[in-house]
């Protein structure tokens, strides 16, 4: 069983290391499942984006991911997903937490756009998301 506790989050930029970066995360971008449920759209990266990547410690298999896309005024949380096999089971609630932890430190407004199926998820978090 995989447990919050057992994993890592680290923070990655591909423009600190485009190889490794796509090495990792190449499998994401091109997989028709991630995109199916990150809304229908394709990932995308640029020199703004910043992603919390999650997964066992001691492991290079990532387990899930949050991007963020940080202006000089706001912060867009744009993509998050994980791996079936880790789902219910905390691990998202704990990427989560790690990512809002960052923007309340950046002390910037913060937006996203998610598919009307999540509103229910979000909604529980009413302190940290309110529609727009």
């Amino acid at each position: 069983m995989i447990r919050p506790q057992d994993c890592e989050i680290l923070q990655w930029r591909s423009f600190d290391d485009e190889a490794a970066f796509f090495a990792s995360m190449g499998r994401f971008f091109a997989s028709a499942r991630v995109r199916r449920e990150c809304g229908g759209y394709p990932l995308s990266d640029g020199p703004y984006h910043r992603w919390f990547v999650l997964r066992r410690q001691g492991d290079t298999r990532i387990l899930g991911f949050v991007s963020l896309e940080q202006h000089p005024d706001v912060v867009r949380l744009r993509d998050a997903y994980l791996r079936a096999e880790a789902r219910g089971r905390g691990l998202f609630r704990t990427l989560r937490e790690r990512v809002l932890g960052h923007v309340d430190q950046l002390g910037l407004a913060c937006t996203t756009r998610a598919p009307q199926a999540c509103a229910r998820l979000l909604a529980r978090l009413r302190r940290a998301f309110h529609p727009g």
